[in-house]
């Protein structure tokens, strides 16, 4: 037997962090592009109807 660490844990360690950093990514990317539409998009026009 091999002294060290298990290629197969160690290949599954970094596939869930690979995961993680990915699931992080869209967040953050879908975030990012929800900023920039609120950004960019006109502003709403006020009702020109009185109150009251």
């Amino acid at each position: 037997m091999a002294w060290g660490y298990s290629r197969f844990a160690m290949h599954t360690a970094l596939g869930l962090v690979g995961f993680v950093v990915f699931i992080a990514s869209v967040i953050g990317v879908a975030a990012g592009i929800t900023w920039l539409v609120v950004r960019l998009a006109p502003p709403k026009k006020p009702d020109a109807a009185p109150k009251g």
